[in-house]
C-alpha cells in the first residue's frame, strides 16, 4: 500500500512538475495535443482510441471521467485495470490546469464538431 502511494505522488509531482513548465512550449498555454486548440481538446479530449479518460460537460467545471477498465486515478500502474500512459497523464492534467480558465462552456458555432476546421486535429 505504502508503494502504490509513493508511485501515485510521485506520478502526481512528475505531472505537477510538467505542467508548470508549459509556457516555452508551443501551442496554446502549452498545450501539446490538439494542435495547441484548447476548444478541442476540452471538448473531445485526445485524439487517440481507447483513452484513459474522457471530457463530461459542463467542461470548464467537471473534471474528465476515467474509461471503465482503466484505473480510476492517472496512474501507469494498476493491478486490475488497465494503467494510463504518460501521454494520458500529463494531458489529464493539461486539461485541469487549461479548461477551467474557460468562462463558460459553450457550443461549436462552425460546420461540423470543430475537429475539422481549418483541418483535421
Amino acid at each position: 500500500m505504502a508503494l502504490r502511494l509513493r508511485r501515485l505522488a510521485c506520478v502526481t509531482l512528475s505531472a505537477l512538475l510538467f505542467s508548470t513548465q508549459a509556457p516555452g512550449q508551443t501551442g496554446e498555454q502549452g498545450l501539446l495535443w490538439r494542435d495547441g486548440d484548447p476548444f478541442v481538446f476540452c471538448r473531445h479530449g485526445m485524439k487517440h482510441t481507447p483513452r484513459a479518460w474522457i471530457p463530461v460537460p459542463d467542461y470548464t467545471r467537471t473534471p474528465p471521467t476515467p474509461t471503465p477498465g482503466y484505473c480510476p486515478w492517472p496512474t501507469p500502474f494498476c493491478y486490475y485495470q488497465t494503467g494510463w500512459s504518460w501521454d494520458e497523464i500529463f494531458a489529464y492534467y493539461a486539461y485541469l490546469q487549461i479548461c477551467p480558465q474557460a468562462e463558460r462552456s459553450g457550443r461549436w458555432q462552425g460546420p461540423g464538431d470543430g475537429t475539422r476546421s481549418p483541418y483535421s486535429h
